[in-house]
Formats: C-alpha cells, structure tokens, sequence
C-alpha cells in the first residue's frame, strides 16, 4: 500500500492537470516507521509445515521420481501409443473377428469386461479395446450395442491393463501388477507434483522460481583440468526482486546472478521433468502437464491443488 501511494504522488508529478499529491515523508525519512514493528519470527510468519507431515511427504515424493517414474512414463508412452493405433484402425473382416476373438471368452466366462469410469459409472472401455484388438472404433461401438457388451461392461468392469513392465518395487514387491490404461494420466500429474515437491523443498526456490524452470537449467558438471566433477548447478529466474533500471518490478523475472546447487533428488527429478517436456521448454509447461487447453506454467493455485492431491493418494 506504502508503495502504491508513492507510485500515485509520482504520477501526479507527470501529469498535465496535477491534483498537487505531496511526497510521502517516507521517501526522506525512510519507511520503518510507518511499518509495523518486527516480530521475533522476522518477516515470515507463517507456521513450518510439522515434521510428521512434511518427511512422508518427502519420502513419497522422493519415491515417486527415483522409483516409479520410468513405470510411469514407459506407459504414458505406450498409452498414447495405443490411442493413436486406436484412431488410426480401419473396420475390416480380420480386425472384427479380432475383436470378437477378444470378447467372447470374457462374455463366456462371465470375466470382468475392461471399462472405464465415465460420469462416476463404469462404461466400455471402447477406445482401448479397438487399441489392442486392432478394430476401428465403429466396429467396437456397433458390435457392443448390438451383443450387449456395454452392459456387461456396467455388471462386472474390470481393468484395461498395459503390457509394459513394472519395475518400481514398494516394501519388496512391485508398486503395480500392472499399470492400467486409464490411469496413465493421473499418474503422470502425480509424478509431475512429486517433481515440483523435490525440487522446491529441496532447493529452498519460491514456487514461482521452480515452475519457471526450463529444460536444460541443470546441465552435468563438466570435469576440470584434475578430472574432478564439481556440483550440478541450476540457473533459473528470480522473480520477487526482479526490477528494471526504473525501480519497477519486473513479472518475467531475470536470471538469477547465483545458481542454485542441485543435490541427487533435484537433479532426479529434472531430468524426469525433462523427459515430460521438449527441449528448451518449461519444466512445468501447460500444455505437458494439463490435458486442458492454457499456455505458459502452471499456475501456484494449481500446484497446491495438485499438492493436495498428491498427498491424498499416497495416504
């Protein structure tokens, strides 16, 4: 507010028709005075999330980028893979005898129908069905309503999985038999927020530091004349004291004069984000971490929701 009343004395100064705005005191006298008074916890008053919180937090996070993210990936891969094939399939004899092949032993066996959620109740899940069946989406639409495969699908709907292999191992055993079709992308937004916990409380960046990040920010340390390996160093922006020669804040930001030092998790976890994004882009880019339409980062709103989600689901 202090500031927003200098800027209106300041613009009077400029103006043809001047309403005669006196000069803030402040300006000579300097502005402690017409701040409240320190307090004993400095200027960050806001309570450290508890220890009991945070560490499984952490851990999870941690878990998430080391452990689970080339399951993750490898099948947002192979997701997107299918749902062009899918797309892609022409309606032919081969390809209906295909697909009739494929859902007859479940219908015979009364063995769950592969299905998907869809406005809270399950549904057939069409679209990965014509994928790994090679039938065009007609053939699969046409032929569940004409045998009664969507309902089916409602009484006994089961998982759509991925042939792709699970590696990450959680308490000994593998985290997942196997990742399912439909799941892909809340996994891939779980791993996207595990990121940006990593980085931000490992780093001790402001969130709009971290989601201003881009691809590239943290190259491998090069070895010196001794052949010895110094830290990973990541160059980023900084945004609260970012101004011009004028004094005036500046929303883009600049480039921070000292890099951030890089430990082991933050570098794991760039080099994931880096894998979710093209070269040179944001590490937390719109339109790599959203299916709906925006340009630029995501938002801080958004990260804590995301957050917030990430939290429910590892409880």
């Amino acid at each position: 507010m202090l500031a927003s009343m200098t800027r209106l004395w300041a613009f009077d100064q400029l103006s043809s028709r001047p309403s005669g705005i006196g000069c803030p005191p402040r300006e000579t006298e300097g502005v402690d005075d017409y701040l409240p008074a320190a307090t004993a916890e400095g200027e960050n008053t806001t309570e450290a999330i508890a220890e009991q919180t945070m560490g499984p937090m952490l851990i999870w996070a941690i878990r998430m980028v080391e452990d689970f993210s080339d399951d993750i990936l490898t099948a947002w891969a192979e997701m997107e893979r299918l749902r062009a094939a899918a797309a892609a399939n022409k309606s032919t004899p081969a390809s209906l005898a295909s697909l009739k092949a494929f859902m007859e032993p479940l219908l015979a066996g009364d063995l769950p129908i592969p299905a998907v959620t869809w406005r809270g109740k399950p549904a057939l899940a069409r679209a990965y069905i014509a994928a790994i069946t090679g039938a065009s989406h007609n053939q699969v639409t046409a032929t569940s309503k004409r045998l009664g495969w969507r309902q089916a699908a409602v009484r006994r709907p089961g998982p759509c999985p991925l042939k792709t292999s699970v590696t990450g191992m959680l308490g000994g055993k593998p985290w997942r038999e196997a990742l399912d079709y439909h799941e892909c992308a809340s996994l891939t937004r779980q791993l996207g927020t595990a990121c940006f916990i990593v980085i931000a409380y490992l780093t001790g960046m402001r969130p709009e530091e971290v989601a201003g990040l881009r691809s590239g920010c943290c190259p491998d340390p090069e070895p010196d004349s001794k052949g010895q390996t110094g830290r990973h160093l990541i160059t980023g922006a900084v945004y609260k004291t970012a101004r011009d020669e004028k004094g005036n804040h500046r929303s883009e930001g600049e480039l921070r004069d000292v890099p951030w030092v890089a430990i082991a998790p933050v570098v794991n976890a760039i080099r994931v984000l880096e894998r979710m994004v093209p070269t040179g882009d944001l590490l937390f880019a719109h339109d790599a971490h959203d299916t709906r339409s925006g340009t630029g980062a995501l938002t801080i709103s958004t990260m804590g929701d995301r957050i917030e989600d990430f939290v429910a689901w590892a409880n």
